[in-house]
């Protein structure tokens, strides 16, 4: 074989594989992550070449190989370590590529005045205002702040909120215009002179109008009470203060149960009342 035919070959290759995967050069920034579907390309093995779904532990198996750790892996990684692998017992010089056809691990909540509030699931780095411009934009409805609440993965589902302003993300400004992270929850402010907002493990997570006094009883009854997954004597309220940010604990379950009126916490302007998943 000389080697124009050689190179001939090669280019073919690259170009089909290429072909078969157009999101390839965006997915080498992706890291990927449980639930996500990979299409996978082995050169030359239809039985390999097909579809597989990351299972919830992370791992993805694999014909041959049994199954393999694919979490915390780029696309470009992970073909190379299936390179390896195959080539090391039962192919010759395999021929790998990997990219992310659905991306279903790594996920963003925007609620409120946004035009379209859901769940947006994220194929790369992406700042707030790209999630927010997929969330069609700001609803006329909107006000002058956005929180961005994250989950810092701790075990005892604890959460940081930021509160930033609409004006200055929309023109850019970087350090509001922060890149989102898997588990955030974008909540876009509505134009009432005050508000609180609920999310977390209850029905109707969202932005509401404080316009009575109102506990944090009824503000979760508003939002739609408890899920089934809610942990309520972990409840929280996040509040603002001249001296910085504060976090109130709070036991609903010991307030419903001994009926500890004294307990039950006022809501203020821009609180936050996190109801975090139980671990059971």
């Amino acid at each position: 074989m000389t080697w124009r035919l050689r190179l001939a070959q090669w280019i073919v290759i690259g170009l089909i594989l290429w072909s078969w995967a157009p999101g390839a050069a965006l997915g080498q920034e992706y890291t990927i992550g449980p639930r996500d579907v990979l299409a996978i390309a082995v050169w030359g093995q239809g039985d390999l070449s097909r579809d597989y779904t990351v299972d919830p532990d992370g791992y993805l198996p694999f014909p041959l190989l049994g199954r393999i750790k694919a979490a915390g892996s780029t696309p470009k990684a992970l073909a190379a370590q299936l390179t390896e692998l195959l080539g090391k017992d039962y192919l010759v010089n395999p021929q790998v590529i990997v990219n992310v056809k659905e991306y279903l691990s790594q996920k963003v909540q925007v609620l409120g005045a946004a035009e379209k509030p859901g769940v947006y699931y994220l194929t790369g780095p992406t700042t707030l205002l790209e999630v927010l411009s997929r969330a069609g934009g700001f609803a006329s409805s909107a006000g002058k702040q956005v929180l961005l609440v994250r989950n810092n993965g701790a075990s005892d589902g604890s959460s940081a909120v930021l509160r930033l302003s609409l004006e200055k993300i929309q023109a850019g400004d970087p350090a509001e215009n922060t890149r989102v992270q898997s588990q955030d929850i974008v909540i876009v402010s509505k134009a009432q002179a005050y508000s609180y907002f609920v999310f977390g493990e209850v029905k109707k997570p969202g932005a509401y109008v404080l316009d009575k006094a109102t506990n944090i009883l009824e503000g979760i009854t508003v939002a739609g009470g408890f899920t089934d997954k809610a942990a309520p004597g972990r409840t929280r309220v996040i509040r603002s203060t001249p001296q910085g940010q504060q976090v109130i604990e709070i036991d609903i379950n010991d307030i419903l149960r001994r009926g500890r009126e004294a307990k039950t916490v006022m809501l203020q302007e821009s609180d936050v009342v996190v109801v975090p998943e139980s671990f059971f």
